[in-house]
C-alpha cells in the first residue's frame, strides 16, 4: 500500500510542492518486494507499529516516530500493526509557477541519508497539528485567492518546523553535510528572504561571508544550476505570485521587486515566460475560473 501512496501522482500539491496524507487505516497488508520511491518523503507515525527496510537498513517504528526517505532510495515493508495509524509528507520541487526555495533547502538537507527521529511529546504536538491542517486544507479542490495563500503559508510552516527538528536532533556531522552544502542551505535560506529586494549574486555572498565566484561555484557544484539563476527564478516566483493577487497593479509588482521601472519587469518577465506580466494575469484568471 505505501508504494501506491507513495508513489501516486498528484495533481493538487500545494503551492509549495508539499502535500500531507492521513492513513487512519492500512487495509489488507502483505508483504512485498522492494521498490524505488521517486520523490523525497516523510513518515510520522501516529500509532501501532511499524517495520520497515530502507535504505539497506531495517526500521522499527512506533508512534511518534518520523522517518525520512530519501530520493530514489530502496524500500521494503515488512510488517505493519493492525492499528497502524501515520501521515505522509510528500515533496515536489521544480514546479514552475510557485517559489520551492523551502522545499529544496529541505530536500538538500535530507537527500544524504534514510533517517529516523523519535520525537519527544511537545515536538510531535506541533509538527503533528501541522500535518492535519495542511491535510485539511489539501482537500480541496476548488480553492479561492485566500485559501491558496493559507496553503502557502502552512505548507511553509510545515518545512520551518521539519528543518527545526532536524537542526535540533543532529549536527551537520551527522548528516554528514559538507562546507558546499551548508552554504547552500545557508543562501538558499537568505535568499527566501531577500529576493524580492535582492537579485545580484553579490548581495549573497556577502551576507555569507564568501566571495560571489565561491559562491557561484559551490552552488553549481550542489545544485547543478548557477546561484543567478536560482536568484531569477525565486524573483520570477514571486513575480507569479504576486501576479496572481489581483490587488497589486504591474507597476506596484515592479517596484515591489525592485526593478528600476514598469518596462524593466516587463522584459525580464517576458523572457522567462514568453508573455507579458499582463498576459499571465489574464491567463492565472482564466485558470481560476475554470475550476
Amino acid at each position: 500500500m505505501l508504494k501506491d501512496l507513495i508513489n501516486s501522482e498528484v495533481d493538487n500539491l500545494f503551492h509549495s510542492g508539499v502535500i500531507v496524507f492521513l492513513v487512519k487505516r492500512y487495509g489488507n497488508y502483505a508483504a512485498e518486494d522492494s521498490f524505488t520511491i521517486h520523490n523525497t518523503a516523510v513518515l510520522l507515525m501516529k500509532s501501532g507499529a511499524y517495520r520497515i527496510e530502507t535504505g539497506g537498513k531495517i526500521q522499527d517504528l512506533e508512534a511518534h516516530d518520523l522517518l525520512v526517505f530519501p530520493k530514489k532510495s530502496e524500500c521494503r515493508e515488512l510488517e505493519a500493526a493492525e492499528k497502524l495509524q501515520f501521515y505522509l509528507i510528500r515533496f515536489s520541487s521544480g514546479q514552475r509557477n510557485i517559489s520551492t526555495l523551502e522545499t529544496d533547502s529541505f530536500l538538500y538537507l535530507t537527500d544524504k541519508v534514510t533517517l529516523k527521529i523519535s520525537l519527544d511529546e511537545n515536538d510531535y504536538r506541533v509538527l503533528s497539528s501541522i500535518c492535519r491542517l495542511v491535510y485539511a486544507e489539501g482537500k480541496d479542490t476548488v480553492l479561492n485567492d485566500f485559501e491558496m495563500e493559507l496553503g502557502r503559508i502552512s505548507s511553509n510552516l510545515l518545512l520551518f518546523e521539519l528543518k527545526l527538528i532536524y537542526a535540533k536532533y543532529f549536527t551537520s556531522e551527522a548528516l554528514h553535510v559538507s562546507r558546499a552544502e551548508k552554504i547552500v542551505m545557508k543562501f538558499l535560506t537568505v535568499l527566501s528572504i531577500h529576493c524580492r529586494k535582492h537579485h545580484t549574486v553579490q548581495f549573497y555572498a556577502g551576507a555569507l561571508y564568501v566571495t560571489s565566484g565561491y559562491l557561484n561555484s559551490v552552488v553549481k557544484q550542489v545544485t547543478g544550476k548557477s546561484a543567478k539563476k536560482l536568484i531569477t527564478e525565486a524573483v520570477l516566483a514571486e513575480a507569479l505570485k504576486l501576479l496572481e493577487d489581483s490587488v497589486c497593479t504591474i507597476a506596484e509588482i515592479a517596484e515591489e521587486l525592485e526593478f528600476s521601472s514598469a518596462s524593466a519587469f516587463d522584459i525580464f518577465f517576458r523572457k522567462l515566460m514568453c508573455c507579458t506580466p499582463s498576459e499571465y494575469r489574464t491567463q492565472a484568471a482564466e485558470r481560476f475560473k475554470s475550476r
